[in-house]
């Protein structure tokens, strides 16, 4: 009985010294997109009062406030924040493609007027071909989100494990 009571006590005493790592989670609300950031972990946010990002260094997380080297900043003042490392392949894919339409267009006119001997005229498929990956890369670079305003749907919220 006496083994039962000490084992009881030295479990208790470790589960409550035992803490757990809290998260900043940013998450848009009904669907599961969702982006983490951990203690000591650098996020850029706007404050309501601002027009410009300010770079944070997550030093503790309240229940609804981040805390920094020299401030606390509450849930409701952050009006966006800037992610970083988001949709890198599009970004990089984007201006490839708007390269590679552009490259298109100047190695045709090329071909057709040194090349071939006669006078430079526009060819439909080359023009659609180059227009399409011009377009195409213009829609891969704008494409990713790397800001996100807290409006209706997305939240800051604190989750310890």
């Amino acid at each position: 009985m006496v083994n039962r009571i000490l084992f009881f006590i030295f479990i208790a005493g470790l589960s409550l010294s035992a803490s757990g790592q809290s998260f900043l989670v940013l998450e848009k609300m009904g669907t599961k997109k969702r982006y983490t950031f951990q203690q000591g972990e650098q996020i850029e946010i706007m404050l309501d009062k601002d027009d410009y990002y300010t770079r944070v260094i997550i030093l503790g997380l309240g229940d609804s406030a981040i805390i920094s080297e020299s401030e606390t900043f509450n849930f409701s003042s952050v009006k966006a924040v800037k992610l970083h490392g988001e949709n890198t392949w599009l970004k990089i894919t984007g201006p490839g493609l708007m390269i590679a339409g552009a490259l298109l267009f100047v190695i045709d006119a090329t071909n057709q007027s040194v090349v071939s001997g006669g006078g430079y005229e526009v060819s439909s498929g080359v023009a659609i071909a180059s227009a399409s990956l011009v377009g195409l890369g213009a829609v891969f670079t704008f494409a990713g989100r790397n800001k996100v305003k807290l409006k209706k749907w997305w939240r800051l919220r604190t989750v310890e494990i």
